[in-house]
């Protein structure tokens, strides 16, 4: 097992409109708009400085000021239609002391509440120019990660021009069939959410007037081949036992079937029959796209190897480029 860090990436499709409109908008509109620039170069390099200003050479806090990120280098490629670069961030809002991990006596070094303890993060934004359909690449580590505050500065950053992003997370095909083909069956839930009263006082009268109760069965302690378990698991009758009290009918098929995966490394991800057994699981990056020596992410090579996913990406959404400047 390789130790330190692990790199990992969360991908999302993200799709544009205006504030208060149902009407998706193409990010040639986008760009043009917010830079009031017509070449789409210009446009392309606006925006990347406007983003790295709204920073103004600063952290910029979540929510709750435990996270922070910054700025430490974007870059545009027009041609690609692309945004990326490192951010820095980390904790924050909590004092750490340091000390070295050969020995438990304090050095004497400190990290104050208003202080940040970093790591550098990958991102790159797809922005297609023809397109209201694009992507987001967050990099991150299994083991700590920034990805949300990312995820939400750049929605602040386009709601500040009255826009809007929704985001969908996304997990290219190559990346799910690889999880299935080295991966287990470890246990099956059946889930509920919608009972009526009668069936819920039926439980306990405790429950009876509580709507969103919640009722799960879960099923473990077994390990089974993907492809053998749904061979022998039907898929509207999962179980053999009678339900109906729990009001889970199989012919209104009005509950959730979620089958948990686990791979040869112990990674999960589950699959809800609600999203025809569809499954995100982590995408884990190669060892070799970090520094020499060091555990954090090359640019060049993450650059370099998130490229040839987009490109895998835009052949699974159809998307055909018609790029006018």
């Amino acid at each position: 097992m390789e130790k330190g860090y692990t790199l990992k990436l969360t991908i999302y499709q993200i799709v544009i409109k205006k504030t208060a409109s149902k009407d998706y908008v193409t990010y040639k509109d986008l760009l043009k708009d917010i830079t009031s620039e017509t070449d789409k170069n210009a446009a392309f390099s606006k925006f990347n400085s406007l983003f790295i200003k709204s920073f103004n050479d600063k952290f910029i806090k979540n929510r709750e000021e435990t996270k922070a990120i910054a700025v430490q280098s974007v870059n545009s490629m027009p041609q690609m239609n692309i945004i990326d670069g490192m951010l820095v961030g980390g904790l924050t809002g909590v004092e750490q002391d340091v000390y070295k991990s050969s020995s438990s006596k304090s050095i004497g070094k400190s990290i104050s509440d208003d202080e940040v303890s970093t790591l550098p993060y990958y991102f790159k934004l797809w922005m297609p120019y023809d397109s209201s359909h694009g992507v987001l690449m967050v990099q991150s580590y299994t083991e700590v990660g920034v990805v949300s505050l990312i995820d939400q500065k750049i929605k602040s950053f386009i709601r500040g021009y009255c826009y809007s992003i929704a985001t969908t997370k996304h997990v290219p095909k190559e990346y799910k069939e690889n999880f299935k083909k080295k991966s287990i069956v470890q246990n099956l839930t059946l889930s509920k959410t919608k009972m009526s009263e009668s069936a819920r006082g039926a439980l306990n009268q405790l429950f009876a007037s509580f709507e969103g109760l919640k009722v799960e069965i879960k099923i473990s302690g077994f390990n089974i081949p993907i492809d053998k378990f749904w061979e022998q698991v039907d898929k509207n009758k999962p179980i053999d036992a009678d339900l109906s009290s729990f009001e889970m009918n199989t012919e209104e098929n009005d509950y959730d079937v979620i089958a948990t995966y686990k791979d040869e490394s112990g990674r999960q991800s589950q699959a809800r029959l609600s999203r025809n057994l569809d499954i995100l699981p982590n995408i884990i990056l190669p060892e070799s796209l970090k520094e020499n020596g060091k555990q954090c992410p090359d640019y060049g090579k993450i650059r370099e190897h998130t490229d040839a996913i987009l490109e895998k990406i835009k052949k699974e959404i159809g998307y055909t480029p018609n790029d006018v400047d």
